[in-house]
């Protein structure tokens, strides 16, 4: 039974990377023919002012084409499986709101934060409803191989749960600013992610469950190599010179993606401890943001931190 389970997401892997390589190419040439592409802010390194134009919300083709992948395999029977397409959907359209404000009014720097941020409460809040409806909330922080290292948060569950989705997606979001990032970064977590998601599947099926959640492990798994295949895809027109952007729709749902993977395995810390990259990112763009408004002095030539390092002349393989 493990390696079906295994062999079945590596399937699920491939299929979506075709379908991400033929939608992508389809969405490139669309997006080109009706010259929508995406103005960059000039307060940026010289060399990203030759990506104006480059057409965004790439996230919307890497999105559809998990969800054919999961059609074909007939997944949308798992609680767990609907309740992250849902994330990743919900907070995809968040970013793709932002997107069309970019590209339609140009003038426009797309959503205001303030905005921003209450539509991403308010889908955290419907995912929190979800997992409650669906007997998968819990308000226990837990490790899984070191029980002592639980936490039962009581009332604060709640506003934890919304916090950490939003932190991861803002963060998945601050550090898309550059070819590939984003999705290289992500890569890291979503396959330890999915390591996790096999092993608690496969224990379950073995019967060794190791968690409560244990039962999904396996679904997660799916749903993560399906992702990581789409986002492979989404590589061959990102690489540079990018082709194509995977804008707020992208970026949003891969934050979605990695929080509430973690959620449902109930891994929140080891998932924080594998995206530090994006955690440095957001907190080097707060940190400048404090400090600019506290003491009107910069502590980055420009947030986030790789676009600073880029200003100081390191060479984009290096970042």
């Amino acid at each position: 039974m493990g390696a079906y389970v295994v062999l079945n997401g590596l399937l699920a892997l491939l299929i979506s990377s075709l379908f991400s390589i033929l939608l992508g190419f389809i969405y490139v040439i669309v997006m080109r023919k009706l010259n929508l592409g995406e103005p960059i802010n000039g307060d940026i390194p010289a060399n990203h002012l030759e990506k104006v134009g480059t057409p965004t919300g790439g996230g919307l083709f890497f999105l559809i084409s998990i969800t054919l992948t999961l059609l074909i395999f007939d997944k949308f029977k798992s609680p767990q499986i609907k309740i992250l397409i849902v994330s990743m959907w919900g907070f995809a359209l968040v970013g793709l709101i932002d997107d069309l404000m970019k590209v339609f009014k140009p003038d426009s720097l797309g959503l205001r934060s303030s905005r921003k941020l209450a539509m991403q409460i308010l889908v955290a809040a419907l995912l929190f409803w979800l997992f409650s409806v669906s007997s998968l909330q819990t308000t226990v922080v837990s490790h899984p191989w070191f029980p002592s290292l639980s936490w039962d948060i009581g009332f604060w569950y709640p506003i934890a749960f919304l916090f950490y989705l939003v932190l991861f997606v803002n963060s998945v979001n601050i550090t898309d600013g550059m070819d590939t990032l984003a999705t290289q970064v992500a890569l890291s977590p979503l396959f330890l992610l999915a390591v996790i998601g096999g092993v608690f599947g496969i224990g379950y099926h073995s019967g060794e469950v190791l968690l409560k959640t244990a039962s999904g492990g396996g679904d997660v798994m799916f749903l993560i190599l399906t992702s990581i295949g789409a986002l492979l895809g989404f590589l061959w027109y990102n690489a540079p010179k990018a082709q194509v952007f995977m804008g707020d729709t992208g970026s949003h749902a891969i934050g979605a993606l990695i929080a509430v993977s973690a959620l449902l395995l109930k891994v929140e810390l080891i998932a924080l401890i594998g995206s530090l990259v994006f955690l440095v990112e957001c907190c080097s763009s707060l940190l400048q943001i404090i400090s600019i408004r506290l003491f009107n002095k910069r502590i980055f030539k420009i947030a986030p931190l790789h676009h600073h390092y880029e200003k100081k002349g390191l060479q984009r393989v290096k970042l």
